[in-house]
């Protein structure tokens, strides 16, 4: 069998996985795997703690990945008929974890208690309940919304679902205040 060389890239061409995409002159665009898929997550809470002790509680294996805003952990398992993942972008804040439905359910937050449950952690840990996509926390604008990483570094345009995000777990609820560390965090 004859041997076939592929020839190497351009000396234009930026990586395929470099924004601002389609300005460049590669003519491929590279997406990762969660960046494919997250979308059709349904988002379900926010978790006051990183995702290592939730895996290590459950012994997951933890993934890194990526996509266009920066590098993630990512665990995706089954627990008492639902489908999550659990994920935590490098530039979100420290010690925070989104929480989601791989498949879509009535009873989110029925799976959010499950997880709870099972992890061994209380509503102390839930920074938020909800899909900020859908569910706009009711706060009043403060002096802290300046505060938020995403706004400061404009790392993400102030509508996109990264930015809801980092502006609902960075500002305390009115009604509710800041959770504490939870027992997996504690015994770090």
């Amino acid at each position: 069998m004859t041997e076939i060389e592929v020839p190497g890239p351009e000396a234009d061409w930026q990586p395929a996985t470099q924004p601002p995409y389609y300005t460049g002159k590669n003519p491929a665009h590279q997406y990762s795997v969660w960046e494919h898929f997250a979308p059709l997550f349904q988002m379900i809470g926010v978790l006051a703690l990183p995702v290592q002790p939730v895996a290590q509680r459950l012994r997951l294996h933890v993934e890194r990945s990526w996509d266009g805003l920066d590098g993630l952990d990512v665990v995706l398992f089954g627990l008492k008929g639902f489908s999550f993942a659990i994920s935590k972008h490098d530039g979100n804040p420290l010690g925070v974890s989104c929480v989601w439905l791989t498949q879509p359910h009535k009873e989110a937050d029925k799976a959010l208690d499950t997880l709870l449950n099972m992890v061994g952690i209380g509503e102390e840990a839930v920074t938020f309940r909800g899909d900020p996509r859908k569910d706009q926390p009711e706060r009043p604008s403060t002096t802290q919304d300046a505060a938020c990483p995403a706004e400061a570094s404009h790392a993400a345009p102030a509508t996109s679902l990264w930015a809801k995000l980092r502006r609902t777990i960075a500002i305390p609820s009115a009604t509710r205040q800041r959770p504490r560390r939870s027992r997996l965090t504690q015994s770090r």
